[in-house]
Formats: C-alpha cells, structure tokens, sequence
C-alpha cells in the first residue's frame, strides 16, 4: 500500500466515505476511487479496491435504515433497479478488458464533473424537494427508466469501482420523480448491493483488488457509514441542499486532482 495512505489518512479516507455512503446513497467509490489513485495506485486496480469496500458499507448502510426508517426503503423501485444492475455490470465485466487507462481516466473524470455541477445544482436545479420527474402516471414508462438506471449503475460499479448511486440517486430524483432525495439514498444503497456484489466479483476474479487497503479502510467506513444513514434522516427537512453542495464540491476537487495525475 502507498505510503500517501499510511497513518491517520486511510482512517480519515474510509471515514470520509462512509459517511457520504450513508448521507447521500452513494457507496463511497467516488471517494476513495480517486484517493487511491493519487496514492499511486493503477486506476483499474483502485476501482476494484474501493468496489471492495463500497459493497459492505452499502450493506451496514440498509441495515441500519432498515431499523431506523424502513419506510425510506422502496423494495419494489430497489429490485428493478438492481435486476437492471445485473445485466449492466455483466457488460461492463465483458468491456472492460477492452478499455484502455486513458480512456478510462477521460470518462471517469466526465462522471466526476457531471455528477460535481449536478450536487451543485447547476445542471439540473439544487436537489431539494420533491421533482414532478417524467414518468407521472405512466407506471410502465417509470419502471423502463427504472430498469435504464440499473444498468448504468452496473457499468459504473464496474468501470469505476462505485456503487452506482451517482446515477441511480439523480435517477430516481430527477427523472422517475415523486421520490425525496433522502428516500431516493436509503433505495439507491438498498439497489446497490446486489449490483456492487456483481461487480466485485468481477473485480476478485480479475485480481483488481488491493487486500491490505481493504482492510484498513473498512473500519472507519463501516462505522461512519451507519452513522451517516442516522444524520441523513435527521436532517431530510433540514439542508439535503448543503448536503449535495459539499459532496459537489468534493467531486469537482477529486476532478481537478485526478486530471493533473500523469
């Protein structure tokens, strides 16, 4: 493991993601993806680490809102968009090995940039409230997208090394619509557990995963990932707008680091 990530700084980097897994849906891969990759460490292989530990933060994170606001977990809108994740992560696993570095790094700094000014509210308005979406009364043409969703979500799982919440939480917001951007996280990390499962299994079988970062990333984002989850319920009604705001704020400093990388 690099030494940029020894000492107090991995602690500080699985805690970081955690509680953005559980604040916002996301898994965490936007945050450790690119902290990996600054430590030096291949840009595929620091996908596959941070899937590894995307997938068990996911898991804490529904458990404790199964306990905490089970009405938050839409299970039919969850299984959609994981049916969908399926076949998006199994395309990916057959694209990857096809994807050069370089461009893989070009449309992974597109995502960061689009979902950055998105928190932001720049494109597409601040997320808060409640949005109309495009599918009002048109329950087959809301499923479609549903289905649409999880499979971007599974190519991200696997090309990024995320859980798709980056997509699926926007998604369901913005397009599906009627969904509250809390509700809308809490069914973002519940649909990417089957995806994120998927698509590191991908990852371990083609040996992207750095074990020993695993291991000590995972007990801050473990435990902050429960916590985030606790915080986002607290403060729905709160300022979910200063919530996204600051994660579009990390996601545009992760853009410009990782495109000064060589």
């Amino acid at each position: 493991m690099s030494p940029w990530l020894s000492g107090k700084r991995v602690w500080i980097l699985g805690g970081l993601s955690g509680l953005l897994s559980g604040l916002l849906g996301i898994g965490g891969g936007l945050v450790i993806g690119p902290a990996l990759i600054l430590g030096g460490m291949p840009m595929k292989r620091a996908f596959g680490t941070a899937l590894a530990v995307v997938l068990p933060v996911a898991v804490v994170g529904v458990c404790v809102e199964f306990f905490a606001a089970p009405s938050n977990l839409h299970l039919t809108t969850a299984l959609i968009i994981a049916a969908g994740g399926q076949v998006g992560a199994w395309l990916g696993g057959k694209l990857l090995p096809h994807v050069n570095e370089r461009l893989l790094r070009i449309l992974f700094l597109g995502l960061l940039l689009w979902a950055g000014l998105r928190n932001l509210g720049i494109i597409g308005g601040a997320p808060i409230g409640v949005m109309p979406g495009l599918t009002v009364g048109l329950a087959s043409l809301s499923w479609a997208y549903q289905v649409m969703l999880g499979m971007l979500a599974g190519l991200t799982a696997v090309f990024f090394g995320i859980g798709g919440g980056v997509v699926v939480v926007p998604g369901l917001f913005f397009l599906v619509g009627g969904i509250p951007l809390h509700v809308a996280s809490a069914t973002s990390l519940l649909a990417m557990v089957p995806t994120a499962a998927l698509g590191l299994r991908i990852a371990w079988k083609d040996q992207r995963i750095e074990r020993q970062s695993v291991k000590r990333l995972l007990p801050t984002a473990l435990l902050l990932g429960g916590v985030g989850v606790l915080l986002r319920n607290q403060i729905a009604d709160f300022a979910p707008g200063l919530l996204a705001q600051i994660f579009g704020a990390f996601l545009l400093f992760a853009f410009v680091q990782v495109g000064r990388k060589k």
